[in-house]
């Protein structure tokens, strides 16, 4: 007897943009463990132009890169085609109330502290897929 077999969806792309390259090969590297396809972006028009290469459905980003800051990055983000659609994940050392109230006026889903520890990052990932 043999049994059906159904199509493999493919992997979730999943956007990290941090300026500390330990952090985002550490993140892009437990993603990929965790079934995800990644693009890295070390810089605010790194991210954009990346975007824009492979729309993200989910995208990880550091509020406090050099130059142009993760706010502007997902403002910026949310003007790419399709990035109205893309969840959003601020990655921060900072938990001020004022913060969090910023990150969610410009359209992040979600607030994190750093550090990102693999069950919360696994977490947040199984969240949006």
């Amino acid at each position: 007897m043999e049994h059906a077999t159904t199509p493999t969806a493919p992997p979730i792309q999943v956007l990290i943009v941090e300026d500390d390259d330990d952090s985002r090969d550490m993140l892009s590297q437990l993603a990929e463990l965790y079934g995800f396809r990644t693009a890295s972006a070390a810089t605010a028009d790194a991210a954009l132009e990346s975007a824009q290469r492979c729309l993200p459905k989910l995208a990880l980003i550091d509020l406090g890169l050099e130059g142009a800051d993760g706010f502007e990055v997902a403002q910026r983000l949310r003007q790419v085609p399709g990035g109205e659609q893309v969840r959003l994940i601020a990655l921060t050392g900072y938990s001020d109330p004022a913060s969090r109230t910023r990150a969610k006026s410009v359209g992040f889903d979600e607030f994190v502290v750093k550090p990102l520890m693999p069950e919360k990052l696994n977490e947040l990932l199984e969240r949006y897929v």
